[in-house]
């Protein structure tokens, strides 16, 4: 088990994220609720920050590619998507949690090669 060199951010859907979703997808899971969505949230690892407003920015510079990720994980059709995905859009529609330790409890080839490189692109 050891600290690794990074941060991390989940990405959690709010109820207009929900509401866009339901609107697209046909059928609608069955059960789906805002606590689910919100239960299994995207959870990335980014650099090693400070402090949260560090961390904040670093997410919000890189909302676009983010709020594509979760859009493209749920509907492929980007034509359903929601134009002008601005920053305010993407906070309208997540919040952002913020973890500043992150442990890595896997020692294996893949832990060990690559922690020291993991980043969003």
């Amino acid at each position: 088990m050891y600290e690794i060199n990074r941060s991390l951010a989940i990405i959690k859907p709010k109820q207009q994220f929900l509401d866009w979703l339901t609107g697209v997808l046909d059928p609608v899971p069955e059960g789906m609720t805002l606590d689910e969505l919100r239960r299994d949230a995207t959870a990335i690892l980014i650099p090693e920050f400070d402090d949260e407003e560090s961390a904040l920015q670093f997410v919000y510079s890189n909302y676009d590619e983010l709020f594509e990720r979760e859009l493209e994980d749920w509907v492929g059709d980007e034509r359903t998507w929601p134009s002008g995905r601005t920053l305010k859009l993407f906070k309208e529609w997540f919040d952002i949690e913020i973890h500043s330790m992150v442990t890595d409890m896997v020692e294996d080839d893949f832990a060990n090669m690559h922690a020291s490189s993991l980043s969003l692109h």
